[in-house]
């Protein structure tokens, strides 16, 4: 018996052997038909390769070699080179480039170049056919003060507004001259009133004041609120034309701190230049990309341009007008400035009654091709994930500090990311997408485009945008503004930032101890971090389709620098020479930006759980209501608006964020389906506050709980539909009884938000 069985074992064991050798034979044998059918399509797979991603990764060695290429990757993003950033920087600066000319397209070229020797997989340039705004080239726009010759009958010109006088560091041959960018064209001719900061408080304390504004032309200084929402504050209270102009820095008046090119400060001839365009995009394209094939709004018919001639001064020709003006001389601390030996008075109309005020602008707009340059490396796991950061690339003149900066060190980030791929085969869990906008500083062009091109895509595939602008103004600490969810991220990555002066401290502990709160009041609490407006490229990714963005920026001691804006700001002084020589010499501090940008962008995009708070929005959007509560509440209940639901919804989505990370700490890292749900619930969770009506007389502003004001488009809004029409009510001259119809409409489409967000967040189902 047991002979037999011995038998048989043996047989069935060859029998097994046998038929193993033949499997492995056959296998053998596709291997090599394979190889050889590979080898004959090699260069053809090649070729799609530049534009396809790549499949995600086995969860094997692949996935091993990763993880222990990450202390390779950290090391790498900590060896941040400021001497390369530097020379970026030169570069950049080399020439000017405003929007849409051959300076803007040069440095496109050399960005796109750049990134495709990187070690990108995919790099390209998208048009868009866009209307930009330019002053004419052999005709200067300008004030004069102009009197009545009794011979002649004719007015002649007394005074004249100057050209402001250039850069000695550089060549000047390519500048345009100061002007304001969609400003109406032709001449206007009235009497001066002054208008303090063309706030719409402003021209209802004008009427308090018995100032006649309709008719004449508005004089008012920058600052407060941005330049688009003056002229349009000017032309509703019925101005001919707007004038606006520099103050000088309280310090540097008082104190008699050195101007440029021996300091920061502006020249008594520096001009700021800017946009006055009150809607993002191309003007004649408002919600859809400008491609072939796109209507366009004739110019006529464009509401978001404005209506009246605008020109920018220089304080030389700002104090002079000033100083001729009559009417009563103003009493309010608050409205006098800065500019020395200038008594402020009213107006209308100057001391010699014969004289009055022409403002001349020749101004053209025309359809220009733009181009963004967007760069991409694939993800390895969630190639369908996408991490944006991006910068843009046209100024007013050289932009040193707006934009080129930022410019020079995303340049730098980018070849330590495209430098891992390629050496290293080292790719991100998910996709990173590099974007070099176009055509910024004229109406958030580039990236608005770009949002109305593929916003449907982003809005299922983005995860987070992160934006470079106007990063070093100065060498004492940071400031930042981000989605609340974002919060987290950006102090962790502030922790793996060396302290750029050289102290044991990181990035954070520095920037904790310099928080104003903090360092006046002896406070251990975390940094603050503000809310986005609607400055810079941002604007459109929050504000339009809900994506999570941040910015943060360098700032001067305000100690020795108190301003809101770097003095030189949108002037022809932003060069080499002021970053080389007056700002950060060693560039020390624009490669700890660039460290922190790099490790944020890590955390974002090779996390695998993706390092966003849905509490820390839900708290901070509980504060905000609070407050809204404390300065509306007893007004809303005089005319019969209830908040209690709105407050029952904020209560209940605080509920479901704590519950949800609570979930969050037990889930099963290992599988990557859930995994994959709850980071596309974090993912989505802004998206829920995202309105597809629009807020208040803007059908393209989105966003209900965050998003810039109606009244300054610099200034971020909480529940800004609220928030913009208790503005108007409480400082029109009179109430329009219609607006509280429209609070009640906009507290209703916050609760509904609300709840969304809510439901985002519960465990994989619509309903509990």
């Amino acid at each position: 018996m047991v002979k037999t069985n011995m038998k048989k074992s043996t047989l069935w064991s060859a029998v097994l052997m046998a038929l193993l050798c033949i499997a492995i034979a056959i296998g053998f044998s596709k291997l090599v038909i394979s190889s050889k059918n590979d080898s004959q399509d090699e260069s053809s797979k090649e070729e799609a390769k530049d534009d396809a991603a790549p499949p995600p990764e086995k969860p094997a060695g692949q996935v091993l070699r990763q993880l222990s290429t990450l202390s390779v990757v950290k090391k790498r993003i900590k060896g941040i080179n400021a001497v390369d950033i530097k020379r970026n920087l030169k570069y950049l600066t080399k020439k000017t480039h405003v929007a849409g000319t051959p300076g803007e397209e040069q440095l496109g070229d050399w960005i796109y170049n750049r990134w495709k020797r990187s070690g990108f997989d995919k790099v390209e340039k998208k048009g868009y056919n866009v209307l930009l705004s330019y002053p004419l080239e052999n005709e200067r726009n300008k004030v004069e003060i102009i009197e009545m010759d009794e011979v002649t009958e004719q007015y002649v010109t007394i005074f004249e507004s100057s050209p402001e006088i250039l850069d000695p560091t550089v060549k000047n041959e390519d500048i345009m001259q100061a002007y304001i960018a969609y400003s109406k064209a032709g001449t206007v001719t009235g009497e001066l009133v002054y208008a303090n900061f063309c706030r719409v408080e402003d021209f209802v304390q004008l009427i308090y004041e018995n100032v006649t504004v309709k008719g004449n032309i508005v004089i008012c200084r920058y600052d407060k609120i941005y330049r688009g929402d003056k002229a349009k504050n000017a032309a509703k209270f019925g101005a001919l034309g707007l004038l606006l102009y520099t103050e000088p820095n309280f310090l540097a008046e008082v104190y008699g701190l050195p101007t440029y090119p021996d300091g920061i400060y502006m020249p008594t001839t520096g001009i700021q230049r800017g946009s006055i365009a009150l809607g993002n995009g191309d003007p004649q394209t408002p919600g859809y990309p400008s491609l072939d094939g796109t209507f366009r709004i004739p110019e006529e018919e464009i509401k978001d341009l404005p209506t009246i001639p605008v020109h920018p001064l220089g304080m030389e020709d700002a104090s002079y007008l000033l100083n001729q003006m009559a009417g009563k001389e103003v009493g309010i601390h608050e409205w006098r400035g800065w500019l020395p030996n200038v008594t402020y008075s009213f107006g209308p109309g100057f001391i010699n009654e014969t004289r009055k005020v022409r403002l001349t602008v020749h101004n053209k707009n025309e359809v220009r091709k733009v181009y963004n340059i967007i760069g991409t490396i694939y993800g390895r796991s969630e190639p369908d994930r996408y991490v944006l950061i991006g910068n843009h690339r046209d100024a007013w003149a050289y932009g040193a500090i707006d934009p080129s900066g930022a410019t020079a060190i995303m340049m730098e980030i980018a070849d330590v990311f495209g430098s891992l791929r390629k050496k290293m085969n080292w790719r991100p869990r998910r996709t990173i997408i590099f974007c070099s906008w176009a055509a910024e500083e004229m109406a958030l062009i580039g990236s608005n485009e770009f949002v109305e091109d593929y916003g449907r895509v982003l809005l299922t595939r983005a995860v987070a945008y992160l934006n470079m602008d106007i990063l070093v103004q100065g060498n004492f600490t940071v400031a930042a503004s981000a989605s609340p969810n974002l919060r987290e991220a950006l102090y962790e990555a502030a922790r793996m930032v060396p302290d750029p002066d050289g102290s044991e401290e990181n990035f954070y502990e520095l920037w904790k101890a310099r928080e104003f709160t903090n360092r006046i009041y002896g406070r251990n609490l975390p940094p603050q971090i503000g809310t986005l407006g609607g400055g810079s490229d941002y604007a459109s990714f929050v504000g339009q389709i809900g994506i999570s963005s941040m910015n943060l920026v360098y700032l001067p001691n305000p100690n020795n620098a108190m301003y809101n804006v770097y003095p030189l700001y949108h002037t022809v002084y932003e060069t080499f020479y002021l970053i080389k020589n007056l700002v950060d010499p060693e560039f020390i501090y624009h490669r700890a930006i660039g460290q922190f940008y790099a490790f944020l962008l890590l955390s974002l995009s090779n996390s695998r759980v993706l390092p966003l708070s849905c509490r820390d929005y839900a708290d901070d959007l509980a504060r905000h209501f609070d407050r809204l509560n404390e300065t509306h509440g007893v007004k809303f209940a005089e005319h019969g608006i209830d908040l209690g639901p709105m407050a029952t919804a904020v209560e209940e989505l605080k509920e479901a964020a704590k519950l949800f990370h609570r979930r969050l700490n037990f889930i099963d890292s290992t599988d990557p389906l859930a995994v994959r749900a709850v980071n596309d619930q974090m993912m989505m969770f802004e998206r829920s506050f995202i309105d597809p009506v629009g807020l208040p007389d803007r059908p393209f502003t989105r966003n209900v709980i965050y998003a810039h004001s109606y009244h300054d488009r610099y200034t971020s809004a909480k529940f800004p539909g609220i928030v913009d029409t208790m503005y108007l009510l409480t400082n029109s001259p009179t109430e329009d009884p219609k607006l509280w119809t429209v609070i009640k409409k906009q507290i209703s489409t916050i609760i509904h938000a609300i709840r969304s967000a809510t439901y985002v967040l519960a465990p994989y189902h619509v309903t509990d």
